[in-house]
């Protein structure tokens, strides 16, 4: 590992669906320790509740207003400048009810989740014949289980969209 600067045009921004994540440290810069993400997240918008095998997560909000769903609790409107600890194995889920786009810094280790976004982006633009076969395999092949029912009850529960 070297000392460097990435300046913002040489980030990598990845969009799945209408999220956007945002990184110019991943694992490549840090030997595979951790990534840094920044992921923007629309008004009334959830990102598809899953569990991580691999990886714990760590999260500051940096603008807007979210809400999140580890295990059986649910939080609601964490402001800005909150941060989160979402720990490897534990169900999660976060959505923006808010107006305005949200955005919040992830910090993931170890590093690599960044990889994931960057091959499930084009599965979810390019809908196929195998499209649920890939999906699947793909969040298997990173040690991610996806929740679809929490999506469901989430969508209902707060007129929030993926």
């Amino acid at each position: 590992m070297e000392s460097r600067v990435i300046r913002p045009e040489e980030a990598h921004s990845v969009q799945l669906n209408e999220v956007v994540f945002r990184y110019g440290i991943g694992t490549a810069e840090t030997d595979g320790a951790l990534s840094m993400l920044e992921v923007t997240i629309p008004p009334k918008t959830l990102i598809k509740p899953h569990i991580h095998s691999h990886e714990d997560e760590f999260s500051l909000v940096l603008a807007g207003q979210i809400s999140v769903r580890t295990g059986e609790r649910t939080i609601e409107e964490i402001p800005t400048g909150s941060w989160l600890v979402k720990p490897r194995s534990v169900p999660h889920a976060m959505w923006n009810v808010g107006d305005e786009a949200a955005r919040v810094l992830e910090v993931v280790m170890p590093g690599g989740l960044e990889r994931y976004f960057e091959e499930i982006a084009p599965v979810l633009r390019n809908h196929g014949p195998d499209w649920t076969k890939r999906y699947s395999d793909l969040a298997e092949a990173y040690g991610l289980t996806i929740l679809d029912d929490w999506s469901d009850e989430l969508k209902a529960k707060y007129g929030i969209t993926l």
